[in-house]
């Protein structure tokens, strides 16, 4: 369930002495990165996975620029809560740890579509530790496309996992993502998706709409955010009556090298 920003780290090949007149070394095709956020809640296709309280997340990747096709690896971690601190349930789960990987590239045959694929595995230390407790663990496989026109960018894909979080069964998640940038380094952004899930009554809600908007603003190695995220979910049908799937602002800061 990773919400991040990236916090780079770049490796490029060491150059031999040029002479005055010799092109300069080309940067290296391999590439290292590093996140690191902090945020007011932690917010998963909308419904809160930190009982609307603060997380601290981070992670790495690899990725390897081809022509025309890309690779990319990583791992992300984040606390999280689903609020079991108190009662008889065994799942003692304080963090998610997802792993990833995938291909990406542009489309020969439209020029400016960048495109996505890969899968996901996300993985909590500390739950499913006592028995007839569902597996909290799952895999998706994921895709997109995107296209930038300038003045405003645009993204559609999709997850699939034949069984989502907590045993639930079929999920597909459904999604559409704007970004357009402003002056002076600041940028909107936009998201709307859906979340099919076969077996509601295991999930705990309906399937469900979700959305976010916001406004960031980047200054040297940080990121300021501040957004709106919501869900179609009632209270009454949201996890037995919890406000985890209500409506929050919320302002996170990260960063990001180089």
């Amino acid at each position: 369930m990773r919400k991040a920003i990236l916090f780079t780290l770049a490796v490029f090949a060491t150059p031999a002495v040029l002479a005055d007149d010799a092109a300069p070394a080309e940067s290296s095709p391999h590439s290292f990165s590093a996140n690191v956020a902090i945020s007011t809640d932690y917010r998963f296709r909308g419904i809160t996975q930190s009982v609307n309280d603060p997380a601290i997340s981070g992670g790495f990747d690899y990725s390897y620029s081809g022509d025309p096709i890309g690779v990319y690896v990583g791992t992300w971690a984040s606390s999280i809560d689903f609020g079991h601190a108190d009662d008889a349930s065994p799942d003692r789960a304080s963090m998610e740890l997802d792993i990833y990987g995938g291909l990406a590239g542009t489309l020969p045959i439209a020029k400016g579509v960048s495109w996505k694929f890969g899968g996901y595995g996300y993985l909590y230390p500390g739950s499913n530790t006592g028995p007839g407790v569902a597996h909290y663990d799952y895999v998706e496989a994921y895709g997109s496309l995107g296209y930038d026109f300038g003045p405003v960018n645009v993204a559609a894909g999709f997850a699939y996992s034949p069984d989502y979080f907590f045993e639930s069964g079929d999920g597909l998640y459904l999604s559409g993502d704007v970004g357009i940038p402003l002056p002076y380094d600041f940028a909107l952004s936009g998201h709307i998706g859906h979340q099919d899930i076969h077996d509601n009554a295991q999930f705990g809600t309906p399937d469900y709409y979700d959305w976010n908007i916001g406004v960031s603003k980047t200054w040297k190695i940080f990121t300021f955010k501040v957004s709106y995220v919501d869900t179609d979910i009632g209270k009454s049908d949201c996890f037995g009556g919890t406000n985890f799937c209500g409506a929050t602002g919320m302002f996170s800061v990260s960063a990001a090298y180089p």
